[in-house]
């Protein structure tokens, strides 16, 4: 088996970070694998706001929890024992889960592929982290995350234009504790036509 599909069928989601940030190397990669994900017509729309401050990191993650409701609203159960979600345990109050580095994919508000686009590049950007021994988690929500004053206010200090708005937040940072092991997969959902 090749090293890209062994990091495909091994990565998992990770929420349990270390606190050490990822290295600036590491970092330079991972946005590298981003900016060469495939967008919608060769458009790349994806914008990046790169943000390692734990505290802003820390008040945007409590934002984006605020958006989720209560663990088990759903009937989701047990996402992950080894590394639970928001979905599990309402004792976790951070959307973001304490993660050194949070990146957020913006595209343009009315364009038709900036959600595919942005997603396109935060799953380049996971397998990329996973193959240098980092953790990820792909996070919903952003959009009303950005839409908040706090949200607004890093747009405007990095120049994001208004007509863009956010579409994913990617947690990232070195994994603490089990990364835990893949649910077995459903059966059926491979059909061919022939």
């Amino acid at each position: 088996m090749n090293e890209v599909i062994r990091h495909l069928l091994e990565k998992r989601t990770i929420r349990h970070y270390k606190e050490e940030q990822i290295k600036e190397d590491d970092l330079k990669w991972i946005l590298q694998a981003g900016l060469y994900a495939s967008t919608a017509g060769g458009r790349q729309s994806p914008v990046m706001l790169v943000c390692q401050n734990k505290e802003t990191n820390e008040r945007l993650g409590r934002i984006n929890r605020a958006f989720f409701g209560h663990a088990n609203s759903d009937g989701i159960h047990f996402v992950s024992q080894a590394q639970k979600s928001i979905a599990d345990d309402d004792s976790i109050k951070s959307g973001f889960y304490g993660a050194p580095t949070v990146i957020t994919l913006f595209a343009p508000r009315n364009w038709l592929y900036g959600v595919h686009d942005c997603t396109s590049a935060a799953v380049n950007m996971t397998l990329a982290a996973w193959s240098l021994g980092i953790g990820s988690c792909y996070v919903s929500r952003a959009e009303e995350t950005f839409e908040s004053e706090l949200g607004k206010k890093l747009m405007q200090e990095a120049g994001i234009e208004p007509h863009y708005t956010a579409r994913v937040c990617l947690c990232l940072g070195y994994p603490d504790g089990e990364p835990g092991t893949a649910k077995p997969r459903k059966e059926g959902r491979v059909k061919v036509v022939l």
